[in-house]
């Protein structure tokens, strides 16, 4: 297989954002009185865009209007938030470096709000140039619709057959195998071995 194109997943696959991610929710849920959770229960509720990252650490039941919200007081929070301090995973700038070097386009595909996922690549990461960062925006679909995908390939104009999406999390998986790309998991992040083997990574 020609790899010319790698696309990323960013929330614990290239950056470790599980720390701010726990201290702009469980700031936020204090501030309406609900209950703090803790920093390992996280990792159930990231991965389906930052809404449903509140939803799920909300009570059950909470009505619509009060998630929306508790989802603005978080967004409040991570712009209070120094971004430089979030973590790329140990060996990720060498992996670039790496890619970039054999002039691999590599590109960002996330749930996370569009705008804090250009910001987070360009202050954490901005010794590279990402082709084409894509988070949640508007009026368009959330991984795992493939459309992300199809959107990076037609923007750099390297076939699918050419590229190679990378993930940690089932989201990211099924996301590739929906746009009939190869699929890499990650077990540096967030999600687990089993959740990436059932999705059908085609290496681990």
């Amino acid at each position: 297989m020609k790899i010319r194109s790698v696309i990323f997943d960013m929330d614990g696959t290239l950056l470790n954002t599980m720390e701010m991610i726990c201290k702009c929710n469980n700031a936020a849920l204090k501030e309406f009185n609900f209950p703090q959770r803790k920093y390992d229960e996280f990792f159930n509720f990231v991965g389906d865009g930052m809404r449903m990252c509140v939803t799920r650490a909300l009570p059950g039941g909470t009505d619509e209007n009060t998630i929306t919200k508790v989802l603005s007081k978080v967004l409040e929070k991570y712009n209070d938030e120094d971004v430089a301090t979030i973590p790329a995973y140990d060996g990720i700038t060498e992996m670039l470096d790496e890619l970039v070097k054999r002039n691999i386009k590599i590109s960002i595909l996330t749930n996370k709000e569009h705008e804090y996922a250009i910001l987070n690549a360009e202050t954490v990461l901005p010794q590279y140039h990402f082709e084409v960062i894509i988070g949640e925006r508007k009026n368009k679909p959330l991984k795992p619709d493939p459309h992300g995908v199809f959107e990076i390939s037609e923007i750099t104009g390297i076939p699918l057959a050419e590229t190679i999406f990378a993930g940690d999390m089932r989201a990211d998986i099924l996301t590739g195998k929906n746009a009939g790309v190869f699929t890499v998991g990650c077990l540096w992040g967030f999600g687990k071995k089993e959740e990436l083997e059932k999705s059908g990574a085609d290496i681990i």
